[in-house]
């Protein structure tokens, strides 16, 4: 009974350990300012939808000026990007990452692919808003 109940116990901790280093895909879906510090007034952003999708914006109205596939991979986001006026649409984007150093609910410290350090910050919901005059679709 003591073995089979410290077997259960050591079960949990290790599913526990994995579920804290894998990925979680609510942890991404948001709009996420991009800076040394937190701006969700107004500023560069990305916003990461939950189907793989991102769109690079400026808040509060402004963009997209970028778009691409993100997956969240625990230790890298991996992404593609392509600017506007999307001159690289008839091949195929090459999948780069961004290394994450430090995951917070509210924060994310990642590194690209030359080096450069890239923080994003959690904004609220409703961050975003349409360009004046845009029409629902």
């Amino acid at each position: 009974m003591i073995t089979l109940m410290l077997a259960s116990a050591l079960a949990a901790s290790a599913a526990a350990s994995i579920a804290a280093d894998s990925p979680s895909s609510a942890y991404m879906p948001g709009v996420w300012s991009l800076g040394e510090t937190k701006n969700c007034e107004a500023g560069p952003a990305w916003v990461f939808l939950a189907d793989g999708y991102y769109a690079e914006v400026t808040l509060p109205d402004k963009g997209p000026f970028a778009t691409g596939l993100w997956k969240d991979e625990g230790k890298a986001i991996a992404y593609t990007h392509s600017h506007m006026p999307f001159l690289d649409m008839m091949s195929a984007n090459e999948m780069k990452r961004l290394t994450v150093e430090e995951r917070r609910p509210d924060k994310l410290t990642t590194r690209n692919y030359r080096g450069v350090v890239r923080t994003f910050h959690r904004c609220p919901a409703g961050t975003l808003q349409a360009p004046a005059g845009q029409e629902a679709h």
